[in-house]
């Protein structure tokens, strides 16, 4: 039979290496499957449904809670929360938050957490961002160029940055955020195509024009501190302040361990976006430009506060 040596045509194709498209879409389902069993945990319900009197009907057919913690401050923000809360943690942590940001605070369930109807997936995760986006603006007549804040935590940076990614904002605020699926699994393998394929925060905020500040902790060990560093790479240009490095956080205890920095970051930074004025609006990414093919409603009870009777007791678990 044929000799097959290494300079020889039958080597060359016998020992041909996969090609780099191949390789990507198989690091890339591999990736994918692992990441969503990662990106969504809903925990049981900390709320009760009866409690609820603010539903959105998102334009992917799903129904989801919100509450609404409204104190005539000059900003409201938007919170998407992490992947291992619903809304009952949310509000017990934000109604503090609200008082020592002195923010307003918009928050909402993602489909298949608490009591929201459909399933967990990264398409409805941004449906759910954009019911509570129309909901704001043409329910509460806010501005998000003016009066409204986007804030994500872990998971939650994933709408965030996608809403930041669409509009202009007054500012924008990335909590141990990802930069993509694929740099969650894979921190060093850097591959746009990788990046593309789920969770492409990068993308996203490669596109965001508004005030943006990244808070991470250096030894997160959910969502590796390499992540914070390649998004500070695509925002740099619209990050007024020094990103917020955590010495020594972790991915579970910014809002604890380090509450004092945390917060004086938070605070710093909005300082700055009130004295900044408005966020500027470029033509045609104005708000209902964007908008006009969502097809979201929201009911009667839409500008109702909603509250807990009894609000949970147990902390706030901030995994992804």
């Amino acid at each position: 039979g044929e000799r097959v040596g290494l300079g020889s045509p039958s080597a060359a194709g016998a020992a041909a290496a996969p090609s780099a498209a191949a390789l990507s879409a198989a690091m890339g389902a591999m990736a994918a499957k692992h990441v969503n069993q990662m990106a969504f945990c809903p925990p049981n319900p900390t709320y009760r449904k009866e409690d609820v009197n603010m539903w959105l009907d998102t334009d992917r057919g799903n129904r989801i809670p919100a509450f609404h913690i409204r104190r005539g401050f000059p900003l409201t923000v938007l919170v998407s929360h992490a992947n291992a809360e619903d809304l009952g943690l949310v509000l017990q942590y934000w109604a503090y938050m609200s008082q020592q940001l002195q923010v307003d605070v918009f928050a909402y369930e993602y489909s298949g957490y608490g009591h929201a109807t459909g399933s967990p997936c990264e398409a409805n995760l941004y449906s759910d961002a954009r019911a509570a986006l129309k909901i704001l603006v043409d329910g509460f007549g806010l501005k998000p160029e003016r009066d409204i804040v986007v804030f994500g935590k872990s998971l939650g940076s994933c709408p965030t940055c996608y809403l930041a990614g669409k509009h202009a904002f007054r500012g924008v605020v990335v909590c141990s955020g990802l930069a993509s699926g694929a740099r969650v699994l894979f921190p060093e393998t850097r591959v746009w195509a990788l990046d593309a394929q789920f969770f492409n925060n990068l993308g996203s905020l490669a596109s965001c024009k508004s005030p943006t500040q990244l808070v991470h902790g250096d030894c997160d060990e959910t969502i590796p501190f390499s992540n914070a560093q390649d998004l500070y790479a695509v925002c740099r240009a619209h990050h007024p302040l020094p990103p917020g490095w955590i010495t020594g956080g972790s991915h579970n205890d910014i809002e604890s361990r380090h509450r004092d920095a945390f917060l004086a970051i938070l605070k710093e930074f909005l300082a700055h976006i009130l004295a900044a004025g408005p966020t500027r609006v470029m033509p045609p990414s104005g708000i209902s430009a964007v908008l006009k093919s969502v097809g979201s409603s929201v009911s009667s009870s839409a500008k109702a506060l909603w509250s807990c009777t009894a609000p949970p007791r147990s902390q706030p678990a901030h995994d992804m």
